[in-house]
């Protein structure tokens, strides 16, 4: 037995009541917390990687009398020129080139008082006289679509401007064109329209202008970093994919793939990459609010294997149908419908999202190598998420804005796909091990299958010996009460003593297999009464002497005298104990059997042991196996079914007691068995 406290080595000294903690438990304790500071650390580390890009040297010019005077700037190159917003503005009006000297405008202290779902700014530039062309840029605050008009003519379109929300498709929220002064005068007219959100209508745009080719384009760098980020979502989801169709079928791993397949539309959609393809922008817009919903129900889908309790799984299953019941209205619903209703929706996900996630990290606050990858991810996105909120809000100043969220997230996501690696792996493992375990199984069955056969040959041999002995006794004793002249008496008792010998060994055998059946059904009663067992081994051996004396062997008795009672069924051990001298009895010939018994501290041992031909070391561990093979006897007793030994090894475990076999092959067995006593 292995000490609790192992003992020192020789000259080891104690260094004090202090212990080396081991890292192991220690992490397992503080697991949970160890992963929020490292969630927290990651969030920062990204605050200071991600700036935002740095621009070209920019001027800020404000318009006088509604005109921009740029004639006074002695060098443009290399500089960007902001024109601050202008102080009038068209509301519900498209502004033509021919009709802009008589259209009255609005001030734009007016905007917020006016919806305006179409309108229309002028933008009058004074520029040097000279031939060059210029790059101009109009950035407005949501989806809108644009028309603009440069000294009377149409320059650039983004979408389709209409009067309506029908012949109007939106676009995106910038434009860029080139342009050249017409004798030192841009005279630019901008026609935006949004109809498509129930809170918003067009939105004023600001103006921005650059020689053509000194300056890069802003927004080019957004769009090229959005098809990066979404490259690597999809990748992510082609990897998952691939992992769930080839190797493991694990809901979750497809559940995140396809979460991944969502994020790489929706940062296409954000990042207006999804202009390089062939979408039409009233479908892009749906499908940004769409992408929401179809997001929240695959990580809610994820996350529910890590959901345990009604909490969580209540959190789980509101968050998906209510992503369903929003599904519904953006699919058949109008966009100022499921405009007006996404605020209560957000709030549906907030009431979801912070139970749902403190739950998940008290669940996990012990978490595995696997829930600890995806409990990482989570807080690394789910803090990121709070500092852009933070930064947006302006509370700690105004200042350049750059989200980390887009690097929260590939982060969350891989994350998470290390845990799905970890979870496939131990799937693997695990169906792996399945496996071989019912490739075990199948073999055993298959041999024990095979034993079966073996064994219900060797009982039908078996049962039809004592039955033709028994047939072939009985019709010579009928042939001789034929003929009472030739009557013996003697010879009939001998005859009759014969079949009943048979008759019982018979019914022994018949005995076992059905002890096997009801042991295998569990049907087999024990009825342990307050009994000695030297009085069973008497009984044993007077009752069943006709079998047991075969093959001119002696039975020695040897039973210490004053053997306390036990707590046993005297049917059940008079069976284990004629079975144990059957057995000697029909691998001895002109031998010695001993029947011994005697105290050995809080048992009663008892031996049979014979003086046969003995046991080959190989077969005893298999000696009490059922449908064992049985071995010749050498004395001409083969008889028996394979089945004692294992019912006696039953009947004496039932009753606390243990059975175990000694043999020495060629010369002597000793069969021993325990029983307690009271």
């Amino acid at each position: 037995m292995t000490p609790l406290f192992p003992p020192r080595h020789k000259g080891e000294k104690h260094t004090g009541s202090l212990e080396a903690v081991p890292i192991k438990p220690f992490t397992h304790k503080y697991g949970l917390s160890l992963l929020l500071i490292a969630a927290l650390f990651t969030v920062l580390a990204l605050r200071l990687m991600v700036r935002p890009p740095e621009g070209p040297e920019s001027v800020t010019v404000r318009s006088q009398n509604g005109v921009y005077d740029l004639t006074g700037l002695a060098d443009l190159d290399e500089t960007l020129i902001r024109l601050a917003p202008a102080g009038t503005y068209y509301p519900n009006t498209y502004l033509s080139p021919e009709n802009a000297a008589a259209a009255v405008p609005e001030s734009i202290d007016r905007y917020k008082e006016i919806r305006a779902d179409y309108l229309s700014q002028r933008f009058v530039l004074r520029l040097p006289d000279t031939s060059e062309v210029y790059t101009l840029t109009i950035a407005l605050s949501g989806r809108h679509a644009m028309r603009v008009y440069v000294n009377g003519s149409l320059t650039a379109q983004a979408g389709h401007p209409g009067t309506t929300k029908q012949d109007t498709e939106v676009w995106e929220n910038n434009i860029t064109f080139d342009a050249a002064a017409t004798d030192g005068k841009m005279d630019i007219i901008l026609h935006s329209a949004q109809f498509y959100h129930v809170k918003r209508g067009a939105s004023l745009g600001s103006l921005s202008l650059s020689k053509s080719g000194t300056v890069p384009d802003s927004f080019s760098f957004d769009r090229i970093k959005g098809m990066a980020v979404a490259g690597a979502f999809l990748c992510a989801a082609v990897l998952l994919l691939g992992i769930y169709l080839l190797l493991s079928r694990t809901k979750a791993t497809l559940y995140f793939a396809l979460a991944c397949v969502v994020m790489a539309l929706r940062e296409c959609l954000q990042s207006q990459a999804w202009t390089y393809f062939h979408i039409p922008g009233n479908l892009s817009f749906m499908l940004e609010y769409l992408s929401v919903v179809l997001l929240t129900v695959f990580l809610s889908l994820y996350l529910g294997q890590y959901a345990t309790g009604k909490l969580l799984l209540g959190v789980q299953y509101t968050a998906i149908f209510g992503s369903c019941v929003y599904g519904l209205c953006v699919l058949l619903g109008d966009s100022i419908f499921y405009t007006s209703v996404l605020g209560y929706y957000q709030i549906l996900l907030v009431l979801c999202i912070v139970p749902g996630i403190a739950g998940l990290f008290w669940n996990m606050r012990s978490p595995t190598k696997e829930q600890g990858a995806a409990i990482y991810g989570i807080a690394v996105f789910f803090l990121a998420a709070l500092s852009d909120i933070l930064m947006y809000s302006d509370l700690f100043g105004d200042g350049p804005n750059a989200p980390i969220s887009e690097m929260a997230m590939l982060v969350f996501v891989l994350a998470q796909t290390v845990s799905l690696f970890l979870m496939n792996n131990r799937v693997l493992a695990q169906a792996k091990e399945a496996e071989q375990k019912l490739e075990t199984e199948k073999n055993a069955l298959e041999a024990l299958n095979r034993l079966k056969t073996e064994f219900l040959g060797n009982v039908s041999h078996e049962l039809k010996t004592p039955l033709t002995v028994m047939s072939g006794y009985a019709q010579t004793t009928k042939q001789l009460a034929q003929n009472p002249d030739t009557l013996e008496g003697g010879e009939v008792s001998r005859r009759m003593t014969l079949i009943s010998s048979e008759a019982e060994r018979l019914s022994l055998m018949v005995g076992q297999v059905l002890e096997v059946t009801r042991m295998e059904e569990g049907r087999m009663v024990m009825e342990p009464v307050r009994c000695y067992v030297d009085e069973i081994i008497h009984a044993a051996v007077e009752t069943h002497y006709p079998i047991l004396n075969k093959n001119q062997n002696r039975l020695d008795i040897r039973i210490e005298s004053g053997l306390p009672a036990v707590h046993a069924d005297p049917v059940r051990i008079s069976q284990v104990i004629v079975n144990l001298i059957s057995n000697a009895v029909r691998f001895t010939a002109n031998g010695l059997i001993t029947v011994s018994a005697r105290r050995e501290g809080s048992h009663i041992l008892v031996c049979v042991s014979d003086t046969g031909v003995g046991i080959a070391a190989e077969r005893l561990p298999h000696i009490f196996e059922r449908y064992s093979k049985k071995h010749k006897s050498g004395v001409g007793q083969d008889t028996g079914t394979g089945l004692g030994l294992y019912i006696c090894k039953h009947i004496v475990e039932q009753h606390g007691g243990t059975i175990w076999i000694e043999s020495q092959e060629g010369h002597e067995t000793k069969l021993f068995f325990t029983l307690p006593v009271l």
